[in-house]
């Protein structure tokens, strides 16, 4: 196995070897390999680092955080999103609008082919 193989190998594991999830006889593994490998040790620093900088960021959003995004969004849009809901059924179902747009139109054809003559007689 080669050198390269071998860090590869290493750093894989670096996630379950940061949160013990490693087998014993692999985390002895990378124990060794860490203990004479500059390399592999300045990445797991790096990872280490990467992970404790993430961790930061779940911190939980504040209550008002998603209704000042729709006001946000409200206002920049004009109007058209998140705006108060008016008629009976809210805003203006456009799909189902232009679905019956659809049938209607698939209806009148249907009656002016059934209406137009299907035969000419001779005169």
């Amino acid at each position: 196995m080669t050198a390269n193989d071998v860090h590869g190998r290493v750093s894989d594991q670096f996630s379950a070897y940061v949160e013990n999830d490693l087998p014993p006889a692999d985390k002895a593994q990378v124990d060794q390999h860490l203990a004479t490998c500059i390399q592999c040790r300045t990445d797991l620093e790096r990872f280490r680092a990467t992970i404790g900088g993430l961790s930061k960021l779940k911190h939980k959003a504040p209550g008002d955080f998603l209704p000042a995004i729709q006001q946000q969004i409200h206002v920049r849009s004009r109007g058209r999103f998140f705006g108060k809901r008016w008629l009976l059924f809210g805003r203006i179902p456009f799909e189902w609008i232009s679905l019956l747009m659809i049938v209607a139109m698939l209806v009148y054809y249907i009656i002016t082919m059934m209406s137009s003559p299907t035969t000419v007689t001779p005169g």
